[in-house]
């Protein structure tokens, strides 16, 4: 179904300018929760799910936009199973991501269930 409020999207946000070798070094601190516990904010859950996710191949500059399309779908509340139409928007916004909307999209799924527990003040971008 043809949508002209969702087919020109500007680029998700940037949730924040982390340079993937601050991060290895150690030098950005991360809250340490259990997977199932809430995070205080959307910028410490997806730092704390990156280190979990990250392995091989998956980058920071691949995930990021993933969380930020996560964050900007979910506060445009867009139907989850709306499938072709998400994959298409991914398309659109990935950016720099490598990643197809198949290898994001648990990732997008695992924000959204993370952003339906956080408090609304702990949604924000910096």
């Amino acid at each position: 179904m043809y949508r002209p409020d969702r087919r020109e999207h500007p680029a998700p946000p940037t949730l924040f300018g982390v340079d993937p070798s601050v991060m290895r070094r150690g030098r950005l601190r991360r809250s340490r929760h259990a997977a199932g516990e809430v995070a205080q904010d959307f910028v410490q859950y997806s730092l704390d799910d990156y280190a979990r996710r990250r392995r091989g191949a998956l980058r920071w500059p691949d995930l990021q936009p993933a969380y930020a399309f996560a964050l900007t779908t979910h506060a445009a509340d867009w139907p989850r199973d709306s499938e072709a139409e998400l994959a298409e928007h991914w398309e659109q916004v990935r950016g720099g991501s490598r990643l197809r909307w198949e290898q994001v999209r648990d990732l997008v799924e695992d924000a959204w269930m993370a952003l339906d527990r956080m408090p609304v003040a702990a949604v924000h971008v910096r």
